[in-house]
Order: structure tokens, then C-alpha cells, then sequence
């Protein structure tokens, strides 16, 4: 076997092989939720995926807006000292909502999305699990 010589020939090699493996990563991946009742990782049901696909397109198609000027998108600005600056958005915010869960202990359940967090706080999506970091207390 001949060893390839040409280091461009290699990094591209290793390119195509990392490609190769990233492609075959994301076309075996799997959505799952753990049960709320048994603790224990499941499948989506049709209507939790149906669900969370209505989430996923509500946030590709949100743009960010500026917390301090509500500009839609806010752009990076040059300051008169050199630095430069970039306005938060709401895109950079958490949520925390704490919910009653079954047996009546308190979940809290962090999420990125305001829309999000308020149908979490309304019932209206219950099938995230109880924070981790909860348990630890």
C-alpha cells in the first residue's frame, strides 16, 4: 500500500472521511424524550414529534430582536475607540418555568424560547423532562 505523499491529498482524504462519519451521524439520529412517569428514554409519539416540529419552524423563522432599540437583526458597530460592540437580543435570553408535576413536586425546566416557555407554563407541552440538576438537590 502506498502511502499518499501529497499533504494536500491527505487533508482532503481526512476531509471526506470526517464528512463521511459526520453524514452517517446525523442520518442515524433520533429524537427521544424521557417519560415523565417512568424516568425512562422512549420515541417521540406522533403527536409530541408533530409538536416539536411546530416548535422547531416557529424558531427558524423568528428573527432576533435588539433588547435595548428592538431592532430587528441588530448589526455590529464600529465605536469611535476601535472595538467593536454587538446589542443583545432576545435570542441570548433563557427562560426558567417551574411546573406542579404529578406528584406535586416542583420542575423547572429551562428553555431559550420565549413562546416556548409560556406553552410549558400553560400545560400545553408536557412532555419535557424534569431538569437533572434538579435531582442532584
Amino acid at each position: 500500500m502506498k502511502l499518499v505523499s501529497n499533504p494536500l491529498r491527505l487533508a482532503t482524504l481526512a476531509g471526506l472521511v470526517i464528512l463521511g462519519l459526520g453524514f452517517m451521524a446525523t442520518a442515524h439520529a433520533q429524537r427521544v424524550v424521557r417519560d415523565a412517569v417512568t424516568g425512562q428514554f422512549r420515541a417521540l409519539t406522533a403527536a409530541e414529534a408533530k409538536q416539536l416540529e411546530a416548535v422547531d419552524r416557529a424558531m427558524a423563522n423568528r428573527v432576533p430582536r435588539g433588547l435595548l432599540t428592538g431592532k430587528p437583526n441588530p448589526q455590529p458597530v464600529r465605536n469611535a475607540d476601535g472595538s467593536d460592540s454587538l446589542e443583545s437580543t432576545d435570542a441570548d435570553l433563557n427562560y426558567s418555568v417551574v411546573v406542579v408535576g404529578p406528584n406535586g413536586q416542583l420542575i423547572r425546566q429551562c428553555v431559550s424560547n420565549p413562546e416556548m416557555a409560556e406553552r410549558i407554563g400553560r400545560g400545553e407541552i408536557t412532555f419535557f423532562a424534569p431538569n437533572f440538576m434538579d435531582r442532584l438537590k
